[in-house]
């Protein structure tokens, strides 16, 4: 027999952004499998779903105009959640990183959360709640399955740590505002990358629990943050990374 606790939303309208695949597909999938419309951005075709529930968008997150247009198209009379899950991701390593990089992956992955964020504040409702993806990068270097660290992708990810915590203060009490800080996450452009059914070496000597998380997992992860159930917790980073941070 299975036990269950579900978890509950007050609320009835979500974003996410960065929807197309990978974690964002798997939140959007959990948000509107629990009956909340959702709102799913991306550059890329977000997947179809039978029903009502989801409605896709094209669009870039650093395109401020187009933002507050479908915005205001989709949730005229306000919305509850929030989720930050576009990213772009790192090319080369520390030395000689191209300023256009700095530029795209800085734009995307924090200022374009930041956008979302100051977009949505005048929908959000009280009891709201907004959920940004960072990384495990926000708060050490990772540089076992590359030869050396990414400083762009990491000071972005850090950045977005601290704008989580600055949102929370900032949109407080009728807002609250976390993060989830993946490990190592089995998405599409993980795989693009390597074999992503089992831990390499470097990795699972490090990674407590000896696998690849799923998207689902990551998912779960931000929906707890998002519900009810979480009503007390602001302003924090919930690290899920297979016990990666012990080691």
């Amino acid at each position: 027999m299975t036990r269950s606790l579900p978890l509950t939303f007050a609320g009835t309208g979500a974003v996410v952004t960065g929807a197309a695949s990978g974690i964002g597909a798997a939140i959007t999938a959990l948000l509107t499998t629990a009956g909340v419309r959702t709102l799913a951005l991306d550059r890329a075709d977000a997947p179809a779903r039978d029903g009502e529930l989801l409605v896709s968008h094209r669009i870039d997150v650093r395109d401020r105009e187009a933002l507050d247009a479908v915005l205001a198209q989709t949730f005229p009379d306000g919305l509850h959640y929030l989720v930050n899950c576009a990213g772009i991701p790192p090319r080369g390593g520390f030395r000689g990183v191209d300023p256009a990089d700095w530029r795209a992956v800085l734009e995307v992955n924090l200022v374009g959360a930041y956008h979302l964020i100051d977009a949505c504040a005048d929908l959000l409702g009280t009891g709201a709640a907004i959920v940004n993806i960072t990384s495990m990068e926000a708060s050490r270097v990772i540089a076992l399955s590359n030869p050396d660290p990414h400083p762009h992708y990491a000071a972005s990810k850090a950045a977005l740590a601290m704008l989580t915590r600055t949102a929370a203060r900032a949109l407080g009490p009728k807002v609250r505002v976390n993060s989830v800080a993946p490990g190592f996450v089995a998405t599409p452009m993980a795989a693009e990358h390597g074999d992503t059914s089992r831990l390499p070496p470097q990795l699972a000597a490090r990674t407590v629990l000896d696998r690849w998380a799923q998207p689902a997992d990551i998912a779960a992860a931000a929906a707890f943050l998002l519900s009810d159930q979480a009503g007390y917790i602001t302003g924090t980073e919930l690290t899920v990374d297979g016990g990666f941070a012990t080691t």
